[in-house]
């Protein structure tokens, strides 16, 4: 399936942006995995420093918690807010808000002061994201599309393996020094405020040729397709806990060292980057529903062999074979809901999806928390692998019934040709 049969959305300009608009639609994703990893080297630090009573040691872990659950508000507000009021003033506050409150750390020694700096830092991540995926799905046709969402999401997972050991040797010198790496946010507003890419203030303006008919229902209910995101869930649920349990079950095979744990993980991301870099040349071929096939197969397939492997190097196989699946989920994901919805709604459906794939990691941990006390980190995978596999079924399935409407519709076409 190409493109052409399935895009419906309208390019505002042309295809090829200008440097600046593609560093726009690059940074967002380094700038929210930033906004979650740039200080987890240095939490112990921060925990000595500011840690006074009881409770502050769960406040210090909150730092980075938060931040996740800041985005699942951040990113319905922003989509709104791209939709009301424009690209640009949404991304110049954004920007504005990520520096200040991404740097606090600098000079807050107030620790519940410091969690709400956290919470505001989080928002605008998430806002800066969906300008970023926004500008994406209603700035370029669908092949360019596909292409630069998979940049962005492999942009994001390399960015972030830079940042760490960056971060780490600032917090060397001093805990609070991680936190300047949040001024990079200033860099965007300049970049937003003179480029001239910027052709409509604000995407609900558009004139109603530039929107399909289907996609003039104002109420949520009326063009919001739902089931993307519980599929946003599902993914980040298929993402994110093999992620968070590898260490544990690598741990319980012997494997103590940290640093190898970590490189494991990295090996993960690499190779989740590489696949999303293929992205776009894949979907040429493939369509969204064979994407997303190929996906939940790799992850089904990765969590399996990892939970029934019986020493280190079985699960780290397995975990390099989910690392390729996980590449596509995100990319797939926001190019398929960009085809379902009209320009004036891209930014409230990119904003509502990305809330439920950034609500799918606390949500789902607290799920499979009771399954890890109860079977171990194995349990946990196995449960991942099984939740893949049944996706990949529903997967074949539309495969199957888009397939019999194809054949259905060339049946039709040859027998009123013959008519004719």
């Amino acid at each position: 399936m190409t493109f052409a049969k399935h895009d419906t959305t309208v390019d505002l300009i042309r295809d090829r942006p200008v440097w600046a608009i593609r560093a726009l639609m690059l940074s967002g994703g380094l700038l929210g995995a930033m906004a979650l990893v740039a200080i987890t080297a240095v939490l112990p630090k921060i925990e000595t420093a500011l840690a006074h009573g009881p409770g502050d040691g769960l406040l210090i872990k909150q730092l980075v918690g938060i931040v996740s659950l800041a985005m699942v508000i951040g990113a319905p507000l922003a989509g709104v807010l791209v939709d009301r009021i424009g690209l640009r003033p949404t991304l110049v506050a954004s920007a504005m808000v990520y520096a200040v409150a991404g740097t606090a750390g600098l000079y807050l020694s107030n620790l519940p002061f410091l969690l709400v700096s956290r919470l505001f830092l989080g928002m605008a991540a998430a806002a800066i994201q969906i300008v970023s995926i926004t500008l994406i799905n209603t700035q370029l046709a669908a092949p360019d599309r596909a292409k630069w969402i998979g940049w962005h999401m492999a942009f994001a997972m390399v960015g972030t393996i830079i940042v760490s050991p960056i971060a780490g040797l600032l917090g060397e010198l001093s805990w609070r020094l991680p936190f300047a790496l949040y001024a990079i946010g200033l860099l965007i507003i300049p970049v937003a405020l003179m480029n001239a890419a910027f052709v409509r203030q604000t995407i609900a303006d558009l004139p109603a040729t530039e929107a399909a008919p289907s996609f003039e229902r104002r109420r949520l209910l009326g063009w919001f397709p739902f089931h993307y995101a519980l599929l946003a869930l599902f993914i980040g649920g298929i993402t994110y806990v093999p992620m968070i349990y590898a260490p544990f079950l690598l741990r319980q095979h012997g494997m103590e060292s940290s640093t190898l744990i970590a490189l494991v993980l990295t090996v993960d991301s690499i190779l989740g980057g590489a696949m999303a870099v293929l992205y776009g040349r894949a979907r040429h071929y493939l369509s969204a529903h064979i994407a997303f096939a190929v996906s939940f197969a790799a992850t089904s397939v990765g969590t399996c062999v990892a939970a029934l492997s019986s020493g280190v190097g079985g699960v780290v196989a397995g975990m390099a074979i989910f690392g390729f699946g996980v590449g596509w989920f995100v990319a797939n994901l926001l190019t398929a809901l960009a085809a379902k919805v009209g320009s004036a709604q891209q930014g409230r459906a990119t904003g509502y999806t990305k809330a439920a794939h950034f609500l799918s990691a606390p949500l789902c941990v607290l799920l499979m928390e009771p399954l890890s006390r109860r079977f171990g980190p194995q349990g946990v995978m196995l449960a991942v692998s099984a939740t893949a596999f049944a996706l990949l079924l529903l997967m074949l399935a539309r495969i199957a019934e888009a397939r019999r409407r194809n054949d259905g519709i060339a049946a039709a076409r040859d027998s009123t040709a013959r008519a004719a």
